[in-house]
């Protein structure tokens, strides 16, 4: 159960959204003008990663709120944590934010409210579960680009060697993860999420990942999946807050590195041997 305290540190966070929106549009009155201020980026990364942390990263919501909406709102709050990681219009911080607070109270705040009213007033018998079983499934997140090709048959050849079942999404045809790739995410129990190059950041020696893979990271972590996360070097960012997850960084002219670093990885995090 989710304490009352929880529950309006959530509510709140539909107001404080709602005031950056405010305060974004005052200070950029173009939608098209990107977004510099630091102290506005700043507050969004805050309240990206209060999101993530306290509504996509704790499982006990899922018993009130239903775990397709969470998931939804764990990538519309891990993209507005991308967005303040560089230079973005005010129009992509906007549809986030709308699409967030559109249902927020209906779908989310109500339901834990009376989540948590019934709880205080019923007595809940003791359940006997048994021991989860812990099923070698994996899901591979990654580009679609020819030049990621050998990583991405290195990792899916490697696990699948290993005795692990893999399966991999499709390439995005629209702004969300589609229903097929949900599918195939709810029914793994691992995530494994390969970040590798794509656009070269302006005067500096790193690149941008893909977004799709990040969009992928953000419902895995919501539907409460183990994360395994590769990280191709120079890559800047795989997603801000989950970058506390432990991940591998590898080199496209090494890749006779990674096989052994994977299934050392997925022993530690799993417990599989």
């Amino acid at each position: 159960m989710v304490d009352e305290q929880s529950i309006l540190s959530i509510e709140r966070l539909r107001g404080d959204l709602a005031d950056l929106q405010v305060r974004m549009r005052r200070r950029y009155a173009s939608p098209t003008r990107a977004v510099i201020a630091e102290d506005l980026k700043e507050e969004a990364a805050r309240l990206a990663e209060t999101g993530l942390l306290e509504i996509a990263g704790r499982k006990q919501l899922s018993a009130a709120v239903a775990i397709d909406y969470l998931a939804d709102l764990s990538i519309r709050f891990q993209r507005l944590l991308t967005f303040s990681e560089k230079s973005t219009i005010r129009s992509k911080y906007e549809t986030e934010i709308k699409a967030i607070i559109k249902d927020y109270r209906a779908r989310l705040v109500v339901p834990l409210k009376q989540s948590a009213r019934n709880a205080t007033t019923s007595t809940i018998a003791p359940v006997l579960t048994s021991a989860p079983v812990f099923a070698t499934a994996a899901f591979v997140g990654h580009s679609f680009a020819p030049a990621d090709a050998d990583v991405v048959s290195c990792v899916v050849g490697t696990l699948r060697a290993a005795g692990f079942q893999v399966e991999t999404g499709q390439r995005p045809a629209t702004a969300k993860v589609s229903d097929k790739v949900r599918r195939l995410l709810e029914a793994q129990s691992i995530f494994v999420g390969i970040f590798s190059r794509r656009d070269k950041v302006a005067k500096k020696k790193e690149w941008n990942t893909s977004a799709w893979v990040i969009d992928e990271k953000a419902y895995a972590l919501a539907l409460g999946k183990k994360l395994i996360l590769l990280k191709e070097d120079g890559v800047s960012s795989i997603g801000g807050i989950q970058g506390d997850y432990e991940y591998i960084e590898f080199s496209k002219d090494r890749l006779h590195e990674l096989p052994p670093l994977l299934l050392g990885l997925f022993v530690l995090s799993t417990g599989f041997r």
